[in-house]
């Protein structure tokens, strides 16, 4: 608790992203991550292995830009920087952790970014009750990137944006919700395949509630939004009991895309 406590004290972030949770959110996850290093290592290997298969696939050099960084827990860093000229790292919220990794290399650069450009107009519109703004990606500055990786973010996206409008705006219609949500994992997909050549993605797609082996309960992670059979798949036991249930288990289902720049059926 204490280091968690002096990682929350201490990590640079912007004032909209500490009020929405996406340090907190930060925080938690390595601390999880700690916990359960055992039973992440290999959904991390697989993420690796996926990463380093699908930048082969890019030539050297140019630049390459990795969406959802976070903690590096997921990404090769050393392979990335020095297969490319330069590998922009973007994130709500970057920790000591990164930043220290990202330091290792002299063309890793860190950009703090919300890569749905929602977050500000959703902060108005819950203060003025308007209704929920459409996604705004930012334009990003330099030449288009020959390489972007979203790294575990699709899925994420919708989940501190709607524990805010359930706390400001509690009686939001569910179809709106879900509408938003959609918005925003729509999207970011049509943003990754505008900013580079090859767009690499990987998120979770389903999340499985497991007991004695056996799924209990299934739930779609990605809002209804569809995208096309997965390149590689793979499971993630993210939670195994106790973690966040006495009895039960939580699996996460991984799909990972090697370029969803490239039109489907091609």
């Amino acid at each position: 608790m204490l280091r968690e406590a002096f990682e929350y004290l201490t990590t640079p972030c912007p004032p909209l992203a500490r009020r929405y949770g996406y340090l907190a959110e930060a925080v938690a996850l390595g601390a999880r991550h700690r916990r359960q290093r055992r039973a992440w290592a290999p959904h991390v290997d697989a993420c690796r292995r996926f990463v380093q298969e699908a930048a082969e696939r890019s030539p050297p050099g140019g630049r390459a830009l990795v969406a959802g960084s976070g903690l590096l827990i997921e990404v090769p860093l050393p392979l990335l920087a020095e297969r490319f000229g330069e590998v922009v790292l973007v994130d709500m919220v970057h920790t000591h952790s990164a930043r220290l990794q990202a330091r290792r290399h002299a063309n890793v650069r860190l950009l703090t970014l919300d890569v749905t450009g929602a977050l500000g107009p959703l902060d108005t519109a819950l203060s003025d009750g308007s209704q929920l703004p459409p996604p705004s990606p930012p334009d990003l500055p330099g030449e288009r990137f020959a390489f972007a990786l979203s790294c575990n973010l699709l899925s994420q996206l919708p989940l501190l944006p709607l524990d805010a409008i359930d706390r400001k705006a509690p009686d939001t219609p569910e179809a709106e919700r879900e509408r938003f949500a959609r918005s925003l994992a729509h999207s970011h997909r049509s943003w990754l395949a505008s900013v580079a050549e090859q767009a690499t993605l990987f998120t979770d797609t389903e999340s499985l509630w497991m007991e004695d082996g056996v799924i209990q309960e299934r739930e779609d992670s990605l809002w209804g939004f569809d995208l096309p059979h997965p390149d590689r798949i793979w499971d993630w036991d993210i939670a195994p009991a106790p973690e966040e249930d006495h009895r039960r288990s939580l699996r996460h289902r991984v799909g990972a895309w090697l370029n969803l720049a490239i039109p489907t059926g091609t």
